[in-house]
Formats: structure tokens, sequence, C-alpha cells
């Protein structure tokens, strides 16, 4: 057999350079670990002309790699060989053995696509036989789209009855740890180093560490739900917020852009990248600044934006504005909860056709970025599938939101419980920082009373601040909560 492996590398952050293990960086340990495979010729690493340090792997160059341009250069690298080994240059714990059992079933059983499932990401490739990379660029057709991790697979479910498939399956079904074990962030090389440094090694010993010593995953925040705004222009009736903030229609209160670019540059210090949600409580749209706001969070290119909005009170200039002027754009959701006008205004009061403008015009400046919301709830039952069908129409981006009594601040009219059958940390207290309009901090939005407060983040380092959300996390391990937790079920969502 003559074999081929093809390492990305067009995305490489500085953390790929980083130890990792006894003074070997990610990149290292990945020439480690093509040298361990069966049969492989030749390795190419796809990458960047800014990397010089390829660690002796030959190299093909671009400055801007597209799926279509990826598809090619496979095509062309990989002809005249049996066998490809595709996988990428930032995950130091592929494991060389479960890949070669693999790489056997894969000619075993004449396979065109081998990949892994219920491992966590970054401990096998994903193996291909050549002769299906044409079809693989017919499948993608005209569209052309940035490189994503699963991107082979997802063209193949283009199609997927015409590609002969092996699969590796976990013995234990780890998807739920929603773990990445690649240097591809500050956030996952610490876990990555943390698994290493108490034993993990291979696919059995990090499954070992994984599930003993889960305190491990808790490495830095990804998600910064933020309150810049008090007004909301609507009192919902399932939103508690009206019921611990009187009068939110008429409130004036907002986040100085000054605070809030201390914050930001106090999250990039602390975490690298993150995602930023506006806003916590109040509409988004009622900041006098709003644009200003955006742009703050754009302009650093490892945040990410998420604006959460009615749709109410948004200036048709502003949004043309953000669309003209940013070189990212935010991700929108609009909350709208029913296809009807009589539903809506039961759940939401007044601003129906407003709202509906909006999303009009937010679907022609932003078309790929805007999700439309509903939280599923008896109230708006009926009218769901209404609201999915139709909107399913002219846009794939539909979120159906589950219900949130507030640990039973509210009544509870959730349809069906979705709740896993054994309780799982709270996802929220592994990922998430919640700020309220004054810098102060929350374990979680559930806490509407504010009666455990961690910290302002305003005033105080934002370590010390997450790292008091740890006992909270290792309670959780024990399955020892506090009465906050109790009556909560927001435990196992999760957010962008």
């Amino acid at each position: 057999m003559k074999n081929i492996a093809i390492i990305n590398g067009v995305q490489l952050s500085p953390y790929v350079f980083s130890e990792v293990k006894d003074g070997r960086n990610s990149l290292a340990l990945v020439s480690e670990y093509v040298n361990k495979l069966p049969d492989v010729q030749k390795a190419v690493l796809l990458c960047k002309p800014t990397i010089k340090d390829s660690n002796g792997f030959d190299k093909e160059e671009k400055e801007d790699w597209t799926l279509s341009g990826l598809l090619e250069t496979f095509k062309r690298l990989a002809s005249g060989y049996d066998t490809v080994f595709y996988f990428y240059a930032d995950c130091p714990l592929l494991d060389p053995e479960l890949s070669r059992k693999m790489y056997e079933n894969h000619h075993r059983y004449f396979a065109d696509y081998t990949f892994a499932d219920g491992y966590p990401y970054g401990i096998t490739p994903e193996i291909l036989k050549p002769a299906i990379i044409n079809q693989l660029i017919r499948l993608m057709g005209e569209t052309d789209s940035r490189i994503k991790r699963d991107s082979l697979f997802e063209i193949i479910k283009h199609d997927i009855n015409n590609f002969d498939i092996e699969t590796e399956i976990s013995p234990k079904d780890l998807r739920l740890l929603r773990l990445n074990l690649a240097s591809h962030n500050k956030r996952d090389y610490l876990t990555v180093k943390k698994i290493v440094e108490n034993g993990g090694k291979d696919a059995e010993s990090i499954r070992e560490v994984i599930t003993t010593k889960r305190e491990l995953l808790r490495s830095l925040p990804a998600f910064f739900n933020i309150q810049i705004a008090e007004r909301c222009p609507q009192t919902c009736t399932y939103c508690p917020y009206p019921s611990f903030t009187e009068n939110i229609t008429s409130l004036k209160g907002e986040m100085a852009p000054a605070d809030f670019n201390g914050i930001l540059d106090k999250i990039v210090d602390f975490c690298d990248d993150a995602v930023i949600s506006f806003s916590l409580w109040g509409d988004p749209s009622s900041h006098s600044r709003i644009a200003e706001m955006i742009h703050s969070v754009l302009k650093r290119e490892k945040l990410d934006l998420i604006i959460e909005t009615s749709g109410l009170g948004w200036n048709e200039s502003t949004l043309s504005a953000i669309a003209c002027n940013e070189k990212r754009f935010p991700s929108w959701i609009l909350s709208l909860d029913a296809w009807t006008q009589n539903v809506y205004n039961a759940l939401r009061g007044q601003g129906f056709e407003e709202a509906n403008r909006t999303k009009d015009l937010l679907l022609e400046l932003f078309p790929d970025n805007v999700y439309l919301q509903a939280v599923r709830m008896t109230d708006n039952e009926d009218d769901l599938e209404h609201f999915y069908l139709n909107h399913k129409k002219i846009t794939e981006n539909i979120i159906i939101q589950k219900y949130d009594s507030f640990c039973g601040a509210l009544p509870d009219r959730k349809v069906t419980d979705l709740s896993p059958l054994k309780r799982i940390p709270c996802w929220h207290l592994i990922r998430d920082v919640t700020v309220l309009l004054d810098g102060t901090v929350l374990p979680c939005r559930e806490d509407i009373k504010k009666t455990h407060v961690m910290g302002n983040i305003l005033k105080d380092d934002l370590a010390s601040i997450w790292s008091k959300g740890e006992d909270w996390f290792m309670g959780h391990l024990r399955e020892d909560y506090p009465d906050l937790c109790k009556m909560c079920d927001e435990y196992y969502t999760y957010n962008f």
C-alpha cells in the first residue's frame, strides 16, 4: 500500500506551538503520530505562507483557503496513492493504534470513507479512498464555503447512500462532553495540557481521565451574557424580568461604552477568544450607542457577537450601516415566538408588525446570520408548527427554545420534559459568565434575585471571579446542588 497523510493547518493558532508534553508542541506530537501511521510515504501540511515551522512536513501554501480549494488540493496530492489519512495539525492526542485499527477495517470492508464516532474530537483521523474526491467535488457544487472540521462528512451526507462508510464506535459515548482535544484556542489547549498531565496519552487513557476527573473539563469561560441596556419594549408573559424589575418599558439605564470596552479587554486577556451576547436583560436596541457597542466587539477578531432582540426599536439606517461598515457580522436571534398575531400579542404584547419588518430587513442584510426563535410552551404549542414550517421556507436558521421557569419563579408551562435521565453537571457553570449592567457577575442568569454575587467585572480580576465558580461545579460533580440549582432544569442547555 502507498498512503498519504494530509494535515490541515490552514488556521493554526499560536497555541499549536506551545508546549504540550515534555517540551514538545502539538505540531511535533502530530509529526510523531504520522511516523506511526501504516504505509504513509508522504505527509503534507496545508497552511498559509506565514507558517515557517512545518516540523519537517512538505507544505502546500495558500493565503486564502476555501473548501473547493481544499478538495482540489486533495485531488492533486492524492493522485497515485491508495489511502488518504486526513486530520488537523493542532491535534496532539491522535491515537496511532486506534488509527491503525480504523485503517485495517477501512480496507477489510472496502470502505470509501472511515471515521470514528463517540470519541472526543482530536483522537482519530478521517480515512478516505482517493477515488471519491471527484464525487465530493461534484456534491459540493458551485456553493463554496469556509473549511470546517466536519466539512468532509457534511459533504458526504448530501448523498450518504452512495458511499461505503465504516465507523469506529467508542466503547463509551463521550459526545455529551463536547470536548475538542485540539490546541486551536487557549481554552482547549489548557484542557489538552491538563489531560496530558493527568496521564492521557491514547484513547483508552484519555477516556479514563475525562470520566474520572471531570473537574479538568472546566477550563476558561467561552460565553459572556452581558446586560447592556435596562429597557425592554415588551413585558413578555414567560419572562421573569418584569417581575424583578419594575417598569421595564420606561427604564433608561445603559452600560457606558468605556466600561464595556474595559470588560472586553479583560475577556481577551483572560480567555483569548469568546462569544459575547447582548443583552442579558433589556433589549440591545434600547442602547443609545448600539452601533458603537457592536463595533467594540467585532473589531476584536477573536470575539464573536450574538444579539438577541425582540426586533423592536431598531433604526433601519443603523442596521444598514452595520451591514456596510463592519468586516464581520454579528449573529442575530430574533425572538418572535408565534406565527399568528393573536398568539404573539398574548405572549409578547404589541409589536407584531414591527418585529416582522425587522425580520425581513435582517434577513436581507445578514442572510446567513439571522436565527428566528420561538420558546416552546403550552401557550403557543398549536401555533408552533406554523411558525416552523413557514419560516423554514425562508431560512434554515430556526431555534425552538425550551421553556424556562427560572427555578420555579414562573409557572411551569413546558410542553414536555427534555431533561436527561441522569443529571449532568451544569454546562453554564463550565462555560458561561453572566454580567449585569453595573458589572455584577452572577453564577448564571437563573439567579434573578442576585443572591450569589461572584464579584464585579468592572472592579475585580476576571480570573478570580471565574475561580469562585469552581466550588459550584465541584458540587455538581458530587451531585450536591445549591438551592438555586435544585429547582433548575437549564443545566443541560448549551449556548453558542
